[in-house]
Order: structure tokens, then C-alpha cells, then sequence
């Protein structure tokens, strides 16, 4: 299970640093940063399946309809990227009901209220970011920096710490996205704060 882990936790760092380079016009990182949220959560869905996350399961289900939304919506390829995305399912799918399936019922799927507050959060902010808007995307980057504050202590208390490390990267890019999206807005406010 702890390479679900890192193989999800690793593929979720590239994707938040590509997301964190985009720019008002240039949309191109967040098309890549969507690839690598699909594989990230691809393994992140099985590694919270297997642990029992009921709210970071759904999350992960959720972030993956918003890659594959970001992916449609962002690419130049469409027709390539949806036969690729279409194979991986499949094969996905196939691994999922040979390994995962016959182990369900072994497993202890759990609700906790802090679970559910930062997987709310982060969701809401998932589907804030494949805005075409920069100031929706903004305010994306935002949800992401509450929730993964939240996402740490979770790594920590359940020794997710592969999970804690991504989350803890994701401060740093949450924050760089931020700055970056909004750099025109953030600029005019200094010059504003300079004026005075």
C-alpha cells in the first residue's frame, strides 16, 4: 500500500507544481498538472479505498472527474486524450475488481468530521480550478491552502506520511499558484499601497 501512496503522493506534487506555474494566459501547466492529478488519483483512490476514508475516498473520486474534465477541457488532443484516458480506465477497472474488490469487505470505512471538512474544502476548490476565470481559479488556490492545512495533520495522526509531505508541498504551491494567477491584481494592490 505505501507505494499507492507515494507513486499518488509524487504524481500529486508534479501536479501541483505544474498548476502553481500557470499564468493568466498561459493554461498549458494546468493541462499538464491535470495528467498528473489523474494518475495521482488513480493511486490515491485506491490507497484511501483500502484504508477506509469514506470522505477522502469521495474527494479522490471527485478530484478524478475534475482531472478528466481538465484534461477534456485543456487539451489540443482530444481525440488522443480520450482514447488514452479511456485504455488506463479500463485497465484500471480490470486491476480494481481482480485485487481490490474480494478485499472490501475486510476493510474499515470511516466518517470522521475532520475528513470531511478538508475533503469539502478541497473538492470545492478542485472544481474552482479548471475555470478558464483567474480569479475563480484564485480563489481555488486558496480552498487548496485551508484544506491542506487541514491534510497534514491528517497525515500525521494516521501516520500517512507520504500524504503529509505532498500536503505540506502543497502549502508551497497553493500559495505560488495564488501569487501567480492573481500577480496583475496583487501588483495593482501594491502600487495602490504605495500611493498612499
Amino acid at each position: 500500500m505505501i507505494i499507492l501512496e507515494a507513486v499518488g503522493a509524487i504524481f500529486s506534487i508534479i501536479g501541483a507544481y505544474l498548476m502553481s506555474r500557470s499564468t493568466k494566459a498561459d493554461t498549458r501547466p494546468i493541462y499538464w498538472g491535470f495528467v498528473s492529478f489523474f494518475i495521482s488519483n488513480l493511486a490515491l483512490l485506491t490507497f484511501f479505498t483500502l484504508n477506509g476514508k469514506v470522505p477522502v475516498i469521495i474527494q479522490m473520486i471527485l478530484f478524478f472527474v475534475t482531472a478528466v474534465l481538465g484534461i477534456y477541457k485543456l487539451t489540443n488532443e482530444r481525440k488522443r486524450d480520450v482514447s488514452l484516458i479511456s485504455i488506463i480506465l479500463f485497465v484500471y477497472l480490470f486491476i480494481l475488481y481482480l485485487k481490490v474488490l474480494p478485499n472490501m469487505s475486510n476493510i474499515d470505512f470511516t466518517v470522521l468530521p475532520v475528513d470531511l471538512i478538508a475533503s469539502a474544502i478541497a473538492i470545492y476548490g478542485s472544481f474552482l480550478l479548471s475555470s478558464k476565470n483567474h480569479k475563480t481559479r484564485g480563489i481555488a488556490f486558496i480552498c487548496f491552502f485551508l484544506a491542506d492545512v487541514i491534510f497534514v495533520y491528517i497525515g500525521y495522526v494516521n501516520a500517512f506520511y507520504f500524504f503529509m509531505v505532498q500536503s505540506i508541498f502543497y502549502l508551497y504551491t497553493s500559495a505560488k499558484g495564488y501569487a501567480n494567477t492573481m500577480k496583475e491584481e496583487i501588483e495593482e494592490f501594491k502600487g495602490s499601497l504605495r500611493k498612499k
